[in-house]
């Protein structure tokens, strides 16, 4: 056996990784941004908080959860410039803590994004494709493109769209990060114009000039010369209690269901190995700054759309649309590029807002299947799964087989989003999957400057306040928010999971099988002559 010998064997699988550092600063400010998706958040994913959630507020939910959001990011940032490698999560947490935990805790984060990849691919045509189509066909007055919108929202239709999406996503990512960033990038200006422009029309547009041209765009499909009152009516009297004022109790729940969306900021340490100035604090900086701009993006947004269209106005449609739909009417849910489109009318702005809205779509698809990717490959490249997984293509540097396998996975999740469960309750269930790894990443941060010392003190992650490193701070935040995110998430229904003993027992099964399979990886490498105790005490080089 090679520990016999004496000798410290060669354990890792090369020398170098393959990848290339071609990510920029505001490349990863993007990506950062994208988990929580602004325009598609405040599109579909907010408005029913209101109504679930009686005098709960939005904006102070919102406040809380950036704070949280911002420790959370700090953990993550604060290691993975102290390890800038690719699955930087997996790498300090296997170095810092232990490597089954950490192999537990990174097949668990694969699971969630390939969960996510699955929905989102069915937001292809769910979010994207079908109320694009819906929206223009409603405020054009041409009923043929809202049949089309149907037509397309069901299998098979929305099944091939989707498959098409993952076909695209995956080739975007084979092509090199460099193009896949120059692919966000283009995108993600494309959907921002589009909300800057439904703010725009938001803030030139006074509450009466909404209502007047809501009422004479609802009356064919309502019958109700003023539909904007009798939506807040007919809400009240379907059970909708709108209390017009805030309490605490309230707004507590809505925290984490705010963060469902809005706790990734830190999702870029999945390719640290191929960020620019990654063992600088640019990295760190790039999660901060991510979660600044997006909940900045949301409470402007928030704002302007109550001031313009009516919080109890948004709560009332959004709930008779779920509750009450032959109440409600419109052949189009109450989302904010339809509500925003009217205001002007015509063909050409409805148009506009409908195709830049559609770049929501891909931009916040293809990052659910880059995490998994890069763990897989950094689990190949630390021998702890097959080494043929991490070979990098020489012309792109990407890792081609790793990418195969992660698009096969996310049609089966996909499968699973179409044929069976719903949307709320794969979101918390990813949800959940990721309190569970920011939990186990806090008590990362939380020890590392203790167990690794001289590692901490030799990184641009040794920031101290008051004498306690910041990344111990951070850490002990990131705890107690994930144990009271997961505790929400389990324990009000209002979530959208119905049944939590189940979520509970999935997310930590699949931690359980990451744990024995380092076990089962490491014996198996142990009779080849590779002892993965030696690599676990490096860092991968780059």
């Amino acid at each position: 056996m090679a520990e016999k010998s004496g000798k410290k064997p060669t354990t890792f699988l090369r020398d170098a990784t393959g990848l290339v550092r071609e990510v920029g600063f505001w490349d990863a400010v993007v990506y950062n941004i994208l988990p929580l998706a602004p325009g598609v958040c405040l599109a579909w994913y907010v408005f029913w908080i209101p109504g679930t959630f009686p005098g709960a507020s939005l904006v102070w939910a919102m406040v809380a959860a950036c704070i949280f959001a911002l420790f959370i990011a700090s953990s993550f940032g604060l290691l993975s410039m102290a390890m800038p490698r690719t699955a930087a999560d997996y790498v300090a947490m296997s170095r810092v803590l232990h490597p089954a935990v950490a192999l537990g805790s990174s097949l668990v984060l694969t699971f969630s994004s390939l969960l996510s990849a699955g929905y989102w691919t069915l937001a292809w045509t769910t979010a994207a494709i079908t109320p694009a189509l819906s929206v223009v066909g409603a405020t054009t007055g041409n009923p043929g493109l809202v049949e089309l919108a149907g037509s397309l929202a069901v299998p098979p239709w929305n099944f091939l769209i989707g498959l098409l999406g993952i076909g695209l996503s995956c080739l975007m990512i084979a092509l090199g990060m460099r193009r896949l960033m120059l692919f966000q990038n283009i995108l993600f200006i494309v959907a921002m114009i589009g909300l800057v422009a439904m703010g725009v029309i938001l803030l030139v547009t006074p509450q009466s000039a909404f209502i007047a041209r809501f009422n004479s765009f609802a009356q064919p499909f309502t019958g109700q010369a003023d539909s904007y009152h009798f939506y807040i009516q007919e809400a009240a009297a379907q059970g909708l209690e709108y209390r017009g004022s805030y309490d605490l109790g309230a707004t507590i729940p809505v925290i984490p269901a705010i963060m469902a969306f809005g706790m990734w900021t830190w999702w870029s340490v999945a390719f640290s190995g191929e960020i620019k100035g990654a063992a600088t604090r640019r990295q760190w900086y790039s999660t901060l700054w991510a979660a600044v701009i997006q909940y900045a993006i949301l409470i402007v947004m928030v704002l302007l759309i109550f001031n313009t269209i009516g919080e109890q106005f948004i709560s009332s449609a959004n709930y008779l649309s779920a509750v009450a739909p032959d109440k409600y009417g419109l052949p189009v849910s109450p989302m904010l590029p339809l509500l925003a489109g009217i205001i002007p009318g015509g063909l050409a702005i409805p148009w506009f807002i409908a195709i830049t809205f559609i770049a929501w779509t891909p931009l916040v698809h293809f990052i659910q299947i880059v995490q998994p990717i890069k763990a897989i490959f950094a689990w190949s490249f630390d021998r702890v799964v097959p080494e043929k997984i991490s070979e990098v293509n020489e012309r792109t540097h990407s890792p081609l087989i790793a990418i195969i396998i992660c698009g096969i996975i996310s049609v089966g999740f996909f499968v699973w989003s179409v044929w069976g469960a719903g949307f709320f309750a794969l979101l918390i269930l990813a949800g959940l999957a990721g309190a569970v790894v920011m939990f186990l990443m806090g008590l990362t941060a939380i020890v590392f400057p203790y167990v690794k010392p001289e590692l901490y003190k030799g990184s641009p992650a040794m920031i101290e306040v008051a004498g306690i490193p910041l990344c111990t701070i951070a850490g002990i935040v990131t705890v107690v928010a994930e144990l009271f995110v997961a505790y929400i998430y389990v324990t009000d229904s209002r979530l959208g999971m119905t049944d939590p003993i189940q979520g509970l027992a999935l997310t930590f099964g699949i931690l359980l099988v990451g744990i024995i399979g380092y076990y089962i990886s490491r014996a198996i490498r142990a009779r080849q002559g590779i002892n993965l105790d030696y690599l676990f005490k490096e860092i991968p080089p780059e």
